[in-house]
């Protein structure tokens, strides 16, 4: 597969991901930009021991460690009016749970996208934060955990 290919297939979820975890676009489109870019110095050092959508989120969650112990994202993130969802029936919800997962730290809010948003199994999201299957979903079951304490804490 060629790299423009990866970049087209990959971009939007690469984009999305960062997007959730820091709440800023611009961050979020510099953020994708640095793992592409990383991705293209590594691609020739890519073996294939894993799928080339866990590589690329592997390098990812690099550049976000990166970035996040530079202190780029020591603040909740704001709410941004683009990224609000659509007016329809459960509006209020998907407003309190975009909220709510805001309030997350930065490595719930990635442990919940690999899986709950970019459709990453354990043990495929357990590679891409290069930890054990098991301890993954131990993360998994207390950021879901967590969501649903400050949901159920923003409900009157």
């Amino acid at each position: 597969m060629e790299l423009e290919d990866v970049f087209r297939q990959h971009q939007r979820a690469v984009f999305a991901f960062f997007l959730r975890v820091v709440g800023n676009r611009s961050d979020a489109e510099e953020l994708t930009q640095e793992t592409f870019f990383r991705a293209c110095g590594a691609a020739l050092r890519y073996r294939g021991d894993a799928s080339i959508s866990t590589w690329l989120f592997g390098i990812a969650r690099h550049v976000l460690l990166e970035a996040s112990r530079h202190g780029l994202f020591d603040r909740t993130p704001p709410l941004e009016e683009d990224d609000l969802p659509a007016v329809h029936a459960d509006h209020d919800l998907r407003i309190d749970l975009e909220l709510a997962f805001r309030t997350l730290e930065v490595s719930d809010r990635e442990t919940l996208m690999l899986v709950d948003f970019l459709g990453f199994g354990p043990k495929e999201a357990a590679d891409v934060m290069g930890i054990d299957a098991h301890t993954f979903r131990m993360r998994l079951h207390r950021a879901r955990r967590r969501l649903r304490d400050r949901m159920e804490a923003s409900t009157p």
